[in-house]
């Protein structure tokens, strides 16, 4: 059961068994979570779990890197980038807005070549070091630069991991039980850790400590900051607007090979993955997907088109070693509102409709005699909440939203997470004397890094 109050995002009925996690195993990064199938029951009263995620995480076990680029071609490359105009160096102050980011490039400019569109792009793309002291290690990723005054986007699971420690589950005793030394009396609790120092190494060989502005592990984006000014931002696309066999090309810093690039097509589109959270819950990702090469380290660096625009930021592909070529990145038109949260308020907020609801089973159908097969069946309402106001009562089916149909709990937490606290969605429910449409006006989840 999906509950919108719970930090973790998922609790479950006892009639359901929702898939084990997989463990994360001790290292500077994370793995993948598996991708598994769809929970039954779920509550929405508190918050959802979003585009989520941490996604596909990547392993972060490589080593520190240094940066391989000749320190003497700096001044250089900054003075000869002519082909594609940078986002102009606009500071941000308290109340930045992100959304003139967004359309910085002409939207018929030229193609590029792939020599021309990594020759544009270096200055704005940055290796990311993260050093753990609980976890007792490090790892490294990409960033991309969002501001001239120094703004730096990244991945969250570069610059937050997972580890395990143990603690005493308070059943040894050798007296009664002899055998409590061989590691009965102990259990394995998995932690996350932020960094305790993020360094930002820049592709003139500049290195500048950078300070986490926030960070949301359901969408796997981080904003960072250094201070310094005069950084050459990067150019920013419009992934709504790509079509399947489009050029892509990803920069950064994998497997401690020092800047890569790699090309590739766009291969895929709002493809939706869930994925397990190390914090609790899973995240529903709608993601791009491109052939090519995304490994650890490429983590937060960007996935560009022909005219040299961002138009997604780089994951680390999925592990497995029956697949090749399929690589994601997370839509830079999507990432822009969670970074404009960040920026602001140093989380991210997320909208809430106040139910809990169960997916419609073929038993639950049988055994509430309703009259569809498939939609969501609200259990409780919370009172006062904007579900409570627009009249939404037990015993509803919501059976779709914002006009598109629905058949169980992710597909409206998915149409849900569209929106922003305070915005206005429409689900259609479906009552014994026919469909009506209810106008929801959003709650905002609380969220524990408002009241600091």
């Amino acid at each position: 059961m999906y509950d919108e109050n719970n930090n973790n995002n998922y609790t479950y009925e006892a009639n359901y068994t929702p898939t084990e996690p997989e463990k994360p195993k001790n290292s500077g990064g994370k793995k993948a979570g598996k991708i598994f199938a769809l929970i039954l029951a779920v509550t929405l009263i508190g918050g959802a779990s979003g585009f989520g995620g941490a996604l596909l995480a990547d392993s972060m076990n490589s080593d520190k890197v240094s940066v391989s680029d000749d320190a003497d071609e700096d001044n250089e490359k900054k003075e000869t980038i002519s082909t594609v105009t940078a986002a102009p160096q606009n500071s941000t102050n308290d109340d930045a807005t992100l959304g003139n980011l967004l359309n910085v490039a002409p939207a018929n400019g030229d193609a590029l070549t792939t020599e021309q569109i990594i020759h544009n792009a270096t200055p704005s793309v940055a290796l990311i070091t993260s050093e753990f002291k609980d976890a007792q290690g490090s790892g490294t990723g990409t960033g991309i630069v969002l501001s001239a005054d120094g703004y730096i986007i990244t991945n969250c699971h570069v610059i937050e991991t997972s580890y395990q420690t143990y603690q005493s589950t308070g059943d040894m005793n050798p007296f009664e039980n002899p055998f409590s030394f061989f590691g009965g009396g102990y259990e394995a609790v998995t932690q996350t850790a932020q960094a305790d120092k993020v360094t930002v190494t820049m592709s003139d060989g500049s290195e500048h400590e950078a300070e986490i502005i926030g960070s949301d592990e359901s969408t796997d984006l981080a904003l960072l900051k250094i201070d310094v000014d005069g950084l050459i931002p990067a150019v920013l696309g419009n992934s709504d607007d790509l079509n399947l066999g489009e050029t892509a090309v990803t920069l950064g810093y994998p497997l401690g090979l020092g800047l890569s690039a790699s090309e590739g097509i766009v291969s895929g589109l709002e493809k939706e993955l869930t994925t397990e959270l190390s914090s609790g819950g899973t995240a529903t990702m709608t993601l791009i997907q491109t052939d090519a090469s995304i490994n650890p380290g490429n983590s937060g660096g960007p996935l560009l088109n022909k005219r040299g625009e961002v138009i997604g930021i780089t994951s680390s592909k999925l592990v497995d070693s029956t697949v090749e070529g399929i690589g994601f990145a997370i839509p830079i038109t999507d990432a822009m509102p969670i970074l404009e949260d960040l920026m602001n308020k140093g989380y991210v907020s997320t909208p809430k409709i106040g139910i809990t609801g169960s997916d419609i089973t073929p038993a639950v159908k049988r055994y509430y005699n309703l009259p569809v097969d498939a939609g969501v069946l609200v259990v409780s309402v919370e009172a006062g909440s904007c579900a409570d106001v627009a009249g939404i009562a037990e015993g509803d089916v919501i059976v779709a939203a914002d006009g598109k149909e629905i058949s169980d709990m992710n597909g409206l937490v998915a149409a849900k997470n569209k929106h922003k606290p305070g915005e206005t969605m429409t689900v259609t429910l479906a009552r014994s004397d026919g469909n009506i449409d209810v106008e929801i006006v959003l709650d905002e989840t609380p969220n524990e890094a408002a009241d600091e």
